[in-house]
């Protein structure tokens, strides 16, 4: 009997040891997850009922507030307001009941809804006090080079961002074309039929072959590896590679007895192609995992999921192996399977401005505690990785500055101001290109690093004369507010 006794109790020992780890294990290591589920109601409801911290431009522009309802058994509850229709609209992103978050509302959640503070804030709710208020998060970006950065990609797909070099302060982030995201909660179907991939964020998420702005990364891989700027090349319209040749654009010739840096300032392709023959694969990976290649590059305030990782792809949509064979004269002026993001090509200009490191880029400029006044959070100001010495980065400003003085990339130019920048024009069949400026200044102290991309540009388009004026007026904003 006694022995009976004993099973039973160790089984119902076993059973309740059992129930306490799954209570453990759904309430404390799956909770987040959970919470965040669209289909978990229960939340979804608790949130209608806390007022939403407010999101402002690094300038102190409202670019989210809240609006009170009241529910249908008499209760407060409350949705978004978006009151500045499409700005920074993909950074933002939305808040809606049917459609889940995206942007900034869902990364930032925990803090606009309060509950990574507030552990009483649904016993608050349940017990009938106030209501609960979330934390209120200012971005990075700057409200009136935003706006000129819309304005100017009005009717085109592409992309314009922004950085302040030495601390990865994202200050302009847009995308074209948009959406605004008072709709995405009153028609959110509408924006998905308008066409165009409107919600696409095409700073974090457009891929893009990049043309002769990625020479940037070829050039500093060759002055690495012991290159100098004053080199000289044979010169020709070709270089031979065991696939097909290697042309100029529109059939240029180079001078014999050109230099490295008047290759970079021309943006000869048969001088790239000819280092990135000689640096071979290996050193042009090894470079480009410096620059954060093969990575998402670690946006602080944008979901992980939101920003792409830039690098070569197959056909399959993934990235190849170190194994696969690529023409690595093709990749050395940025062609081949070569996919890359405005945002990694904005901080691989940003790394040259910066002495040779990559800042860790962040669109967060502080988390405030509503009637306190006071921080609770700051963005991060951190080095991702270092992709060169500083005297490469030197040698590069300094090629970069005669791509603006005297090369492919004179329409940026602005009074007063030394700007280092580099063009590109990537051919992606069909008759269409799209067109790209990088570009950093001033060059001899760098407060803003861009980088424009602009897809769809018929033949005959470059980057000097579709994405420079582009990039010039918006650095024209940012420079003149500081």
């Amino acid at each position: 009997m006694n022995r009976r006794i004993a099973r039973v109790f160790a089984a119902l020992g076993a059973g309740f040891a059992a129930i306490v780890i799954m209570l453990t294990w759904w309430q404390v290591v799956a909770a987040g997850e959970l919470r965040q589920k669209d289909a978990n109601n229960q939340t979804r409801y608790y949130e209608q009922r806390v007022a939403r911290g407010f999101v402002t431009t690094s300038d102190g522009v409202r670019i989210a507030s809240r609006v009170k309802h009241v529910g249908d058994n008499g209760d407060t509850l409350w949705s978004r307001l978006y009151p500045k229709g499409t700005l920074a609209a993909h950074v933002l992103g939305y808040d809606t009941p049917g459609h889940s978050r995206a942007g900034v509302e869902r990364a930032m959640n925990d803090s606009l809804t309060g509950s990574s503070r507030n552990l009483g804030a649904v016993v608050g709710l349940l017990d009938g006090d106030d209501t609960p208020v979330g934390d209120d998060v200012r971005l990075t970006i700057d409200s009136q080079a935003q706006q000129i950065a819309q304005d100017q990609l009005d009717g085109r797909k592409g992309a314009v961002v922004a950085l302040e070099p030495s601390t990865g302060r994202v200050l302009v982030s847009a995308s074209s074309p948009t959406f605004r995201n008072q709709q995405a909660i009153t028609d959110f179907d509408a924006i998905t039929r308008s066409g165009g991939s409107s919600l696409l964020n095409r700073v974090t998420q457009g891929a893009y072959p990049p043309g002769s702005t990625f020479k940037l990364v070829t050039a500093t891989a060759a002055l690495e590896d012991g290159v100098s700027p004053d080199r000289t090349f044979k010169g020709g319209t070709s270089f031979p590679t065991p696939g097909e040749d290697v042309h100029n654009y529109f059939g240029e010739v180079a001078p014999a007895g050109h230099t490295f840096a008047e290759a970079l300032t021309h943006s000869y392709n048969t001088t790239f192609a000819q280092l990135g023959t000689e640096l071979g694969d290996a050193k042009l990976r090894e470079q480009m995992e410096k620059f954060g290649f093969f990575q998402r590059p670690p946006l602080e305030a944008l979901p992980v999921d939101e920003v792409r990782a830039s690098g070569l792809y197959g056909t399959n949509g993934k990235q190849l192996a170190e194994s696969d064979a690529v023409d690595v004269a093709r990749v050395a002026i940025g062609q081949e399977r070569l996919l890359v993001t405005p945002l990694q090509m904005a901080l691989v200009t940003a790394a040259i401005a910066n002495g040779g490191d990559v800042p860790k880029p962040t669109l967060l400029d502080d988390v405030r505690r509503p009637g306190h006044g006071r921080g609770t959070r700051k963005g991060r100001h951190e080095t991702w990785s270092t992709a060169m010495s500083e005297q490469t980065a030197d040698e590069l400003t300094e090629m970069m500055e005669h791509v603006v003085e005297e090369g492919t990339g004179t329409a940026v130019q602005l009074p007063g101001i030394n700007i280092a920048g580099k063009t590109g024009t990537a051919d992606v069949g069909n008759g269409r290109l799209v067109a790209w400026f990088v570009a950093f200044a001033p060059a001899n102290n760098p407060r803003a690093a861009i980088a424009v991309a602009i897809e769809d540009v018929p033949s005959g388009g470059t980057g000097g004369t579709v994405a420079a004026p582009i990039a010039r007026d918006v650095l024209e904003s940012l420079l003149r507010a500081e």
